[in-house]
């Protein structure tokens, strides 16, 4: 994402990839206004009349956000409102559609320390990864983004368990490499998961076969294979640098710091125990699922969190880390000191 200061209100966006629409759907609320270039059909009296459709102009148009629609791993993203004064149709719905390459003024009555936070990291270079767990019989093939982990494919070794007639490792790996190939997203590392040696030997494979993808692939051990190794591969938080910038590696690797906390009576989650620990002054750190930002709820707690010198993680919702946090709430706290 790209970004530059109108004026002490308006910030010019220029989105880069889809990765901005999730930050995009972070930092906009209800009560903001968007102005973009988009089309519109322009209806007249005559035809109303005639109960036909006019033709789609390109123009400018300002809203008054109401609703949005983001779907995460998405191309595009939506935004509902209603046409500002001083328009063409002024007082009309009207949906944005925004996707990468769009540029638009964004207008806040305020914004918040955390919404400026937001534009710097969307500004940051994205840096993806492609997750290959592998097992004798399967191998999974996972997106790793900065928000979030999806699961692009799943290979079974065809005829496995079976004493004879079954694939041959050795060509079930290269069928898979086929399949990586295909999905790899350009400059994304590899990151091959598993337990045992069978992750070394597709590696081998692997740079035999499509040497440019797999040359400066992350080898990583895990006690499972499939989306459970993965997960767990990256909670640990100790991934090569190469991968490191991935923000979800650093979310995920707190959720399970919290999950030890806890089990030390160090932590504490539930909106009552997470706002009486941040007003004491007990809390080190506050988990927040990011969506808590655009709430009530949330915004009092970053004010909170502000005063109180209190750290600041938001979580992403959309890998196990976040999950798990939600499962506690959407808040949780790792404390200082045990309260009483």
């Amino acid at each position: 994402m790209k970004y530059n200061k109108r004026d002490s209100n308006v910030y010019q966006i220029r989105l880069e990839n889809e990765d901005d629409l999730y930050h995009l759907n972070l930092l906009l609320s209800e009560g903001d206004q968007v102005r973009a270039l988009t089309e519109r059909r322009e209806s007249s009296q005559s035809d109303r009349l005639k109960k036909e459709r006019g033709k789609k102009q390109k123009m400018k148009l300002t809203i008054d956000v109401k609703n949005l629609e983001y779907q995460s791993f998405g191309q595009r993203f939506r935004c509902h409102g209603l046409i500002s004064l001083g328009e063409n149709n002024q007082g009309l719905h009207h949906t944005l559609i925004l996707e990468p390459g769009d540029s638009f003024d964004v207008r806040k009555e305020v914004w918040l320390n955390h919404h400026k936070k937001r534009l710097k990291k969307a500004a940051e270079p994205i840096v993806t990864a492609t997750a290959i767990a592998v097992e004798s019989d399967s191998i999974v093939i996972a997106e790793l983004r900065t928000y979030g982990i999806r699961e692009l494919k799943t290979l079974n070794r065809e005829g496995s368990g079976k004493s004879t007639g079954g694939e041959e490792l050795n060509d079930f790996y290269k069928r898979a490499v086929r399949q990586i190939v295909k999905v790899h997203i350009k400059d994304s590392v590899i990151v091959i998961i598993g337990p045992g040696f069978l992750k070394e030997d597709f590696a081998e494979v692997g740079k035999s076969r499509a040497r440019e993808i797999f040359k400066g692939c992350v080898i990583e051990n895990s006690g499972q294979g499939g989306m459970a190794g993965i997960h767990e591969a990256i909670g640990r938080g100790n991934l090569p640098n190469a991968v490191a910038q991935i923000k979800i590696q650093e979310e995920m690797a707190t959720v399970e710091r919290l999950k030890e906390a806890i089990a030390k009576e160090m932590g504490t989650y539930g909106k009552n125990e997470v706002k009486r620990a941040v007003e004491s002054g007990a809390a080190e750190s506050i988990l927040l699922i990011s969506e808590k930002t655009k709430e009530k709820e949330g915004l009092e707690l970053l004010e909170l969190a502000q005063k109180n010198r209190t750290e600041v993680i938001e979580v992403s919702s959309h890998h196990h880390g976040g999950e798990m946090l939600l499962g506690l709430g959407g808040t949780a706290v790792i404390l200082r000191y045990q309260m009483t």
